[in-house]
């Protein structure tokens, strides 16, 4: 039987992870590039949360490296401003409103109802920091990237693409609105929140490809490690492998090793801990450069 296009190329899932996993993602990216493995070739990269930004910054026309910099710019402009936190004790607390629903996806609802009534700061200055951050304003050419996100009235999984018709900025914004802490975005008649909700990295999208990289912040956002008692776990990350490796996929994980954890912390959005993070990815990266690279490239 002859394999489709799909079925002979590659994906890259960049998970959620906040301001410590998105620092972790580029360090670890960039150790990789270092020893020689380029993972911009990916056919397909899925982007969750601070994934979505890390997918745009990889695809783009700019050196890793700056990216990399770019997080201690990011730790000294932002030094002194408010972080909220958001650790496992804030996200149980978060989900408490779906408790006792007779469904995950109604469960979900319940949840993000409240998080559109939260109080946070205006859609238009997430943008503007989003826009400070990103240092991209095209969506890329060279790539199918997903940027994911959450219809907070409806608990619905979202794709946004290039040919989505919505500015970059926008899908990042969406994918990136951790409920309660920033605001949903609005696109139409729609509001949206970070896809985080439904799972931390969503590689289920990356079904039928023939090799899955994930970068899996594995951080108390991820709903699916949390006690299923307590959380919503719409699918587990469990679930998404199975069903990866139903479809035939080979699937790489790559979650935080130890040295990285520590330099991240306890709350994914500490603006602080950006510069620690990345410098641990990177170490993390290259030190996981010949497995990538045997993984990666065995359909060359």
């Amino acid at each position: 039987m002859t394999e489709t296009k799909q079925q002979q190329t590659k994906a890259l899932v960049l998970g959620g992870g906040g301001s410590t996993g998105n620092a972790w993602e580029i360090g670890l990216l960039l150790g990789l590039h270092d020893e020689g493995v380029d993972l911009s070739d990916a056919a397909l990269v899925v982007g969750t949360s601070a994934g979505s930004t890390v997918g745009v910054q990889l695809a783009s026309d700019i050196e890793l490296e700056e990216f990399y910099i770019l997080q201690g710019t990011l730790q000294e402009q932002e030094k002194g401003q408010f972080v909220p936190p958001l650790d496992s004790t804030v996200l149980l607390r978060m989900m408490a409103p779906g408790r006792g629903a007779p469904d995950a996806q109604t469960a979900l609802v319940r949840v993000l109802a409240v998080a559109l009534a939260a109080k946070t700061i205006s859609e238009e200055e997430r943008l503007k920091s989003i826009v400070r951050r990103l240092r991209v304003q095209q969506w890329p050419e060279r790539q199918h990237l997903v940027i994911t996100a959450v219809n907070a009235q409806t608990g619905e999984l979202v794709q946004f693409t290039r040919d989505s018709g919505i500015p970059l900025e926008v899908a990042i914004a969406a994918s990136s609105a951790v409920p309660g802490v920033y605001p949903p975005t609005t696109i139409g008649n729609s509001r949206y929140v970070d896809a985080g909700v439904r799972s931390g990295t969503n590689a289920d999208i990356a079904t039928g490809y023939r090799r899955v990289l994930i970068l899996r912040a594995e951080t108390a956002f991820d709903v699916s490690a949390l006690n299923p008692q307590e959380a919503i776990p719409v699918i587990t990350f469990d679930d998404e492998l199975a069903e990866l490796q139903r479809s035939g996929s080979q699937v790489m994980v790559i979650t935080p090793d130890e040295a990285s954890a520590i330099a991240r912390g306890p709350n994914m959005l500490d603006v602080s801990r950006r510069t620690i993070s990345a410098e641990a990815g990177r170490r993390q990266g290259r030190s996981l450069a010949e497995r990538v690279k045997s993984f990666w490239r065995a359909l060359e």
